[in-house]
Formats: C-alpha cells, sequence, structure tokens
C-alpha cells in the first residue's frame, strides 16, 4: 500500500510549546515549521473516571498568533492507538475540534498504548507510553485502526516508532523492523521515524541501528524525529532533554539518501530544556540539521535533472 497523497517538503522544524514561542519567532530563517500536539492545549477534566480534554482558549489563540507564520503538523499525544480494549475516543474528539480551527499538513501518533480498562469498568493511565508485541494479533489490532485515521481527515496519517523498557514483553514473532515492515505493507500510513528512539532501543538491547534500518521500508518515512536524553540505571531513556547525540546525527546524514519521500526532520525538546539547554545550543542543533536538509534537497534536486536527461535515451532505445 501507499500514501494516498504527497505531502508538502517543509524542512527543518521544532515541536510547539508556548515557552517555545520566542525562540521561534527569533529564529524563523532555520525554523520552516512547528509540530504540535494538541493535547497540550487541553484541560484534562476528569469525572466519574471518564476523561474530557477541553480547550484553553489563551493557549489556542497564542498557537493561532505563532502558526500565522509558520505550517503546521500534529503530532498526537494520547489516542493510545494500541490499547486492546479501544483507542481514546475523546481525543478523536477533541482532534475533530482542533482541525476545524487550524489546519495541518498531516498528522502522526505513537505506536504504544497508556489506557487500559480496569475491573470496575473505568480506565487506568499507565503514566507513560507503553509498547505493543510484534505479533500478529497486535498487527490485526492497529491496521483497521490506521486504515481509519488515513481516511478520517484530508491530510496523510503517519505512525511512530517508539522505545522499549521491556524486551521479554514484545514477543519473538517479529522484530521491531519487521513488525513497522508489516504495518506499512498493510496499511496506507507514512512513518515518523524517530532516530533516538531507534537509537535508544539499539543501545539498550544491543544491535546495530543502522544495518536494522536498513531493513526498514525507508521510502515510507515522511518525517524524522532527533532528539537527546539521558540515561538512568543502564537504560538510555526517551526524554528529550539534551543535544541530540553524535551517533543519530550520523545515523540521520547516513539514511538520508535512502528517503526519497522524507519532508520534514523535527527536533524534540520538553519544555524543561529550554532553560536547561538555552536557546544558543537549540538554535546551533537546528543550524546543523538545516545544513543537512539543504545538502538532501540538493542530492534530490541532482538526481531529479539527471533522471530527466536519461528519459530521452530511454525514448530512442
Amino acid at each position: 500500500m501507499a500514501i494516498k497523497q504527497c505531502p508538502t517538503k517543509l524542512g527543518v522544524g521544532i515541536n510547539y510549546h508556548w515557552d517555545f514561542s520566542a525562540l521561534i519567532l527569533r529564529n524563523a530563517n532555520i525554523i520552516n515549521f512547528i509540530e504540535v500536539s494538541p493535547d497540550i492545549l487541553c484541560e484534562e477534566i476528569i469525572t466519574r473516571q471518564q476523561r474530557k480534554l477541553c480547550f484553553d482558549n489563551n493557549k489556542i489563540e497564542q498557537l493561532k498568533f505563532i502558526a500565522s507564520d509558520f505550517p503546521v503538523i500534529v503530532h498526537g499525544l494520547g489516542l493510545s492507538i494500541g490499547s486492546a480494549s479501544g483507542w481514546n475516543q475523546d481525543y478523536l474528539s477533541m482532534l475533530d475540534s482542533y482541525a476545524q480551527q487550524q489546519p495541518f499538513l498531516w498528522h502522526s501518533e505513537h505506536l504504544g498504548f497508556t489506557l487500559a480498562k480496569n475491573p470496575d469498568g473505568g480506565e487506568d493511565h499507565a503514566g507513560l507510553l507503553l509498547p505493543l508485541p510484534f505479533t500478529r494479533e497486535a498487527l490485526d489490532l492497529l491496521c483497521p485502526r490506521i486504515q481509519h485515521l488515513c481516511q478520517r481527515y484530508t491530510t496523510p496519517f503517519l505512525i511512530e516508532n517508539t522505545t522499549c523498557y521491556l524486551p521479554d514483553f514484545i514477543g519473538n514473532e517479529w522484530n521491531e523492523i519487521e513488525f513497522l515492515n508489516q504495518l506499512l505493507s498493510n496499511t496506507d500510513c507514512g512513518l515518523l521515524l524517530d532516530l533516538y528512539n531507534f537509537y535508544c532501543n539499539a543501545i539498550n538491547f544491543g544491535f546495530d541501528p543502522l544495518a536494522a534500518l536498513m531493513r526498514l521500508q525507508l521510502d515510507r518515512v515522511i518525517e524524522i524525529h532527533i532528539a537527546g536524553g539521558v540515561t538512568h540505571e543502564g537504560f538510555l531513556l526517551d526524554v528529550h532533554s539534551d543535544l541530540v547525540p553524535e551517533p543519530v546525527w550520523d545515523m540521520l546524514e547516513s539514511i538520508l539518501p535512502y528517503t526519497p519521500n522524507l519532508c520534514a526532520i523535527t527536533y524534540e525538546l520538553l519544555e524543561h530544556a529550554l532553560p536547561l539547554l538555552g536557546e544558543e545550543k537549540i538554535v546551533a542543533q537546528l543550524t546543523r540539521c538545516q545544513a543537512l536538509w539543504q545538502h538532501y534537497c540538493c542530492a534530490q534536486e541532482k538526481n531529479h535533472l539527471n533522471l530527466q536527461q536519461m528519459e530521452p535515451n530511454y525514448a530512442a532505445c
């Protein structure tokens, strides 16, 4: 299967948080778009064990002001697409409402779950994203949900690979690459390839990340995430609070020639990273990313010109 439409090539961006507003506006020369998680614009109201997301009007208005100067893509946090008991319908209702207020070029979601039904019929929230097992049962659960999301809005849907800290939980039917390829082969979604997440898994479980990535359907990669995190009790954690590690930069540079449909590279940061790192270091990361993006675009243009020059030769054969 294939993505139903080709998204717009955007360039380099950063995830939106209202604390980043000044940084984004000051650096519009290197920031081409913003990635918005609509969940953070909402207040979560819980009544009788039911959750409801309600927009904070002040946060919405501040985002609209920023978004008037930047294209927007959406990256969801709360859908819980892999919950066996059903995903978070209130998240979808919220996204429906957001789509009416703010156009976005595509939307994405994490490959995992946070919600589970408890014995009394209510929902428990894990507090962090949990991985799905790489099994046929999980594939059969996900594919119709992904297909629904591919059709629900007029823009493409991407699924993002995630970190796993429970190696015995993921099963032995497929590895991560094989499972992602199965998802891509059986649905119309694109891939949001989080290189830092993948690097965390490679370090924590001892495999060669680049060799594994070269077995992935890289032609389905529409967006790439880069980030940096911390090590805790021997585990490299998916905490977006630091500079991008050099091995992740190396991975990015190595796979770019194999991602012909790449449209965006996003540097992800938690809001508390701004005072920890400072604007100068964050801008340096974005500038480095922009240089790689420009090199990638030049290479793509050169390949396109070469193909055009070859066409008359094919016609003459």
